[in-house]
């Protein structure tokens, strides 16, 4: 699969894996908000939910675990994730690969 859709999926799982934050933590700025692409604005934001508490492992983790999803080997990611006692991140590949298509 390509990278973006990696990239996507990788941060997907990050996002899932950080702690419960309140949403007013993460304010879109409006000014000059026209300028920016909404894949911009979205991609900060996960950024910022995703990237904030996430270890240097659990990125590297999670990354893998995006791959194996990507190249159709989901039970090879949920193994990833429990071989790594990962409990967040066992439970966003098992979301994502029985989630309809």
């Amino acid at each position: 699969m390509s990278l973006f859709r990696s990239a996507l999926v990788a941060t997907l799982l990050m996002a899932s894996a950080a702690s419960p934050v309140a949403a007013q933590q993460f304010v879109i700025p409006q000014s000059g908000a026209e300028r920016m692409s909404q894949f911009d604005l979205w991609s900060r934001q996960l950024t910022a939910i995703g990237g904030a508490r996430a270890t240097q492992a659990q990125w590297k983790r999670a990354v893998r675990a995006a791959a194996l999803i990507n190249a159709n080997r989901c039970k090879d990611a949920y193994l990833l994730a429990a071989h790594e006692q990962d409990e967040r991140l066992a439970k966003r590949v098992y979301e994502v690969c029985t989630a309809p298509a």
